[in-house]
């Protein structure tokens, strides 16, 4: 579980500001001005819609908590500006009476936000990267598909219903390794979600392997109890013949291709094997596969060429790619790290909700290609 603190006292201090900045926000309204004779009216109509707003964000992870956080949000801009447009006068003042639509501009662009970010949410992409190496490859070539974060939940964005949507796009990538960078599954997925897809991981075919390393909210950073423990995770995983990685390199196909799986930072407190530990830079392609877009530099430095990774959703909803710089070492896509091509996944699902406002929700597949030294540099 998340600490008391953090998954019960810091809601309610946000849900609680947020409500005192939206009384504001109305009481400031122009649509409300001319009740300024009838005080009963003009308090308690912005205290009742506050309230009613409060009861649809309830729910710190709901979409109703999102919503009312933009409309917040797209609130506080409007006073602002309203209150530049009055010291200006003129023409800006007409202007702004014009774009406000007598305040109630805020509210209309939030639920264009939310409709396009539910749209965006449900559209699975396919994102292809290319790298080359000098270093050999079984047939020389190597194709790896990456998911991460699915998170099924009937609320989110991935659930049983669109496995078909998600077997189609697999069968086209035609995989020779197939990965899954963690929170394959989290505290929300019903038992029926669990089991749907746990016989769907079984489908693919990957001649190099399907492999798997631990996300946070797998089995350790919980907000409620999971329908399924530790060893159904691992029963599932195995019936679906995908191998469970934690701090382990493990080799497939010839010339061989290393596959190293960590065991995730946080569920660990940062206490799991060092990076060197693990392998050492030699003339075998290495597979990084590690939950968190961590310790890039330590992994490139142990002999890593491709590092992939996920958590970070890419942000999910904006502004959290921003915090999100702040605690990883990337956000989202392709970054180059000493001889390494380390990319973090946007995830195959949502966390919490059906909504995404920030990166995109996809399928990664990574395409290698071995040349040789002659062909120029080792990555590209």
């Amino acid at each position: 579980m998340y600490p008391h603190f953090l998954q019960f006292t810091m809601p309610k201090v946000g849900q609680a500001a947020v409500a005192v900045l939206l009384y504001f926000c109305f009481l400031d309204s122009p649509l409300l001005q001319p009740l300024q004779g009838w005080p009963l009216l003009y308090y308690l109509i912005p205290l009742a819609a506050v309230a009613l707003l409060s009861w649809y964000s309830r729910d710190p992870l709901g979409s109703g908590m999102v919503a009312v956080g933009y409309y917040v949000a797209l609130s506080c801009a409007d006073w602002a500006l309203r209150f530049a447009a009055n010291r200006l006068g003129g023409t800006v003042l007409r202007v702004y009476h014009l774009v406000s639509l007598w305040g109630i501009t805020p509210a209309l662009l939030t639920i264009a936000v939310l409709v396009a970010a539910w749209f965006r949410a449900r559209r699975l992409y396919v994102t292809t990267y290319h790298i080359t190496t000098e270093k050999p490859l079984p047939g020389g070539h190597l194709r790896v598909v990456q998911l991460s974060d699915l998170h099924p939940n009937p609320r989110a964005a991935l659930h049983r219903g669109r496995i078909p949507e998600l077997r189609e796009k697999l069968a086209a990538l035609h995989a020779d390794m197939l990965v899954f960078t963690g929170d394959v599954f989290d505290e929300f997925t019903p038992r029926e979600e669990f089991d749907a897809f746990a016989s769907f991981f079984a489908e693919p075919e990957a001649p190099l392997g399907k492999y798997f390393v631990f996300g946070n909210h797998d089995l350790f950073h919980h907000w409620q109890d999971p329908c399924y423990d530790r060893a159904d995770l691992e029963t599932a995983m195995a019936a679906a013949k995908v191998r469970v990685l934690e701090d382990v390199a493990v080799y497939a196909g010839q010339p061989p291709v290393r596959v190293v799986g960590r065991k995730d930072y946080m569920a660990t407190d940062g206490r799991r094997a060092a990076a060197g530990e693990l392998c050492r830079p030699d003339g075998t392609f290495t597979v990084w596969l590690d939950h968190e877009p961590r310790d890039l530099k330590a992994a490139a430095a142990a002999g890593a060429d491709l590092i992939l990774c996920g958590h970070t959703h890419g942000g999910q909803i904006w502004p959290g790619g921003v915090a999100g710089r702040m605690v990883n070492e990337m956000n989202y896509g392709r970054r180059q790290v000493g001889g390494a091509a380390a990319i973090t996944s946007g995830g195959t699902g949502t966390w919490g909700y059906r909504l995404r406002t920030q990166g995109r929700t996809e399928l990664v597949c990574v395409e290698v290609e071995s040349v040789s030294p002659a062909a120029g540099s080792t990555k590209n």
